[in-house]
């Protein structure tokens, strides 16, 4: 009997044999990229670009902190700024007080140096600086003058000042009251003062009246003090 044998088919070598080729040829080609690649390596961009957003934000750290820094200084000048405009303000005010004090009692001096040269011996009210103004309208005029009291001690001189006007109107001689020449519903002036006291008002001359004199009237409410009546011409100062 016969021992079988296994014959292989021819073509499956040629199949083989075929495909070798092709093996080679992609093994070689995988070697020359690998080679070209080694040689001349793909250009890296990412890389790059990560490390620049990197220094960016850096960069924009610092100038955040700066612009803090910057922003607490700009603070500080405000403040110091308000500060110094304060205590200017201060300065200019307490200047302006100083000086308005300064004023008056250079006025209060004149006054009494005023009443001393004019050898006031006697205790008393006195009027002085009498003076008429044109005022903005035609029959309109501001009258100004200053109360003083000569008093070894001086206390508070109270009372009350009138003012009238007399003249001629229609060829009859006529007296105008404060009220009649100012339109207000009081006919006096309050009087209140140690030393002394500025009084002034505006009045308006009727049509057709023809003023010639006016009369001051003080009335104290100590009886300390006597009256004073006083009359002025009428002399408008230019």
């Amino acid at each position: 009997m016969k021992t079988p044998r296994i014959i292989q088919s021819r073509s499956r070598w040629v199949y083989l044999w075929g495909l070798l080729p092709i093996l080679m040829a992609v093994t070689l080609l995988g070697a020359w990229s690998g080679y070209i690649q080694f040689r001349h390596p793909t250009e890296d961009r990412v890389t790059p670009l990560k490390f620049q957003v990197t220094e960016q934000r850096r960069q924009i750290e610092l100038l955040e902190t700066q612009r803090g820094r910057l922003r607490e200084q700009v603070a500080a000048l405000q403040r110091a700024s308000q500060i110094d405009q304060e205590a200017i303000r201060q300065v200019r005010e307490a200047l302006r007080e100083s000086r308005s004090s300064y004023l008056e009692m250079e006025k209060e001096l004149n006054l009494l140096r005023g009443i001393v040269e004019a050898g006031v011996k006697s205790e008393g009210l006195y009027i002085q600086g009498f003076r008429l103004d044109r005022g903005d309208r035609p029959a309109s005029y501001r009258f100004r003058f200053t109360v003083t009291q000569a008093l070894k001690s001086a206390g508070t001189a109270v009372g009350w000042i009138t003012l009238s006007l007399e003249g001629e109107q229609g060829g009859e001689t006529r007296e105008l009251t404060l009220k009649e020449l100012t339109g207000e519903t009081d006919d006096k002036l309050k009087m209140r003062f140690r030393h002394f006291q500025d009084v002034d008002g505006l009045i308006e001359i009727p049509e057709g009246f023809s003023p010639q004199q006016v009369v001051v009237e003080i009335n104290p409410t100590n009886n300390r003090l006597p009256k004073v009546n006083e009359r002025f011409d009428w002399q408008v100062a230019d």
